[in-house]
């Protein structure tokens, strides 16, 4: 299985349009690495590849990376996808592949974000024809849709639900679904964990992570409260859906494993972003690491 980071930030990128904070500007002035919203790409072979997420900068994301550009006159790679969630940074890109003329995708998310993303005029058509969107079924493996799925032949696919939120446009609420996670496996058994959204650790989520040989998990903040702190924003990680990386009681202290640990989804008020930062160094010591656009790991 390879496994390729598309994106690494969460909505808005590094450095965000609109802000000049501290990660913002170190970024232009090339003090740190420009990172583009959140999203990752999972191939059993090479030749076929699904996206977990699919951000709005997926059209750059894929100029960048050859193997997912088109081999003929009008065409994709990309069989399909897995959405772990409905937040626009993670769903957005679909709006970008409206031009998809008679390509066929097959998606994959919770009923919940099924639901959120059919009611928005952007994204509605693609849970109809010539498109299959499915409803994962929680705590069961993913049935192949048709010998065209990517899921199911060539590789394995867990859906579980995470503790989470809608997206804002969808009011916040706290549901089963909002938010899921994917164990993904080769046939021999070698498992990838994507949990790029979680407001709070569950055993069946720490379970999966012991079990991966590699875990990318939700780095959006590293404190609770570290976009008030810095100004800009009155929001609360936890109140966004996000458990901090940090803290007593954040990701860090919860982790029990010999995994590869990755943080991605990172907001660009997240310290960790320093590589020079006391957060980037607990995460060091914890022996866990933080993705970058590019990062690409291959799991024999």
């Amino acid at each position: 299985m390879i496994v390729r980071v598309l994106g690494s930030a969460a909505g808005g990128g590094v450095p965000q349009w609109n802000c000049a904070c501290r990660n913002c500007a170190a970024a232009r002035a090339g003090k740190q690495p420009r990172r583009s919203q959140s999203a990752i790409a999972v191939s059993a072979g090479g030749g076929r590849w699904i996206l977990v997420n699919c951000s709005p900068d997926i059209a750059a994301q894929v100029e960048y990376f050859a193997p997912l550009q088109p081999t003929t006159q009008r065409g994709t790679p990309i069989a399909g996808m897995l959405f772990t969630d409905a937040n626009v940074d993670h769903i957005g890109g679909l709006s970008v592949l409206r031009q998809q003329g008679d390509h066929r995708f097959i998606i994959r998310s919770s009923q919940t974000v099924r639901e959120i993303a059919q009611a928005q005029p952007a994204f509605a058509p693609f849970t109809q024809p010539p498109h299959a969107w499915l409803d994962v079924p929680l705590n069961a493996p993913c049935a192949p849709y048709d010998d065209g799925d990517p899921v199911g032949r060539d590789l394995r696919v867990r859906a579980f639900p995470v503790p989470g939120v809608t997206p804002g446009y969808d009011g916040r609420r706290t549901i089963t679904g909002a938010a899921v996670a994917y164990e993904v496996s080769t046939v021999n058994g070698r498992t990838a964990v994507f949990a790029p959204v979680f407001s709070a650790f569950t055993p069946d989520l720490k379970d999966a992570i012991r079990r991966a040989a590699i875990a990318f998990l939700d780095g959006s903040f590293f404190d609770d409260d570290e976009m008030i702190r810095q100004g800009l924003s009155g929001k609360r990680a936890r109140a966004l859906g996000h458990l901090p990386v940090g803290g007593d009681d954040g990701t860090l202290a919860n982790l029990e494993t010999r995994s590869r640990v990755i943080f991605t989804h990172l907001n660009n008020s997240n310290p960790m972003l320093d590589a020079d930062s006391s957060a980037a160094a607990a995460v060091k010591r914890a022996g866990a690491e933080i993705a970058y656009d590019g990062l690409e790991i291959t799991l024999e």
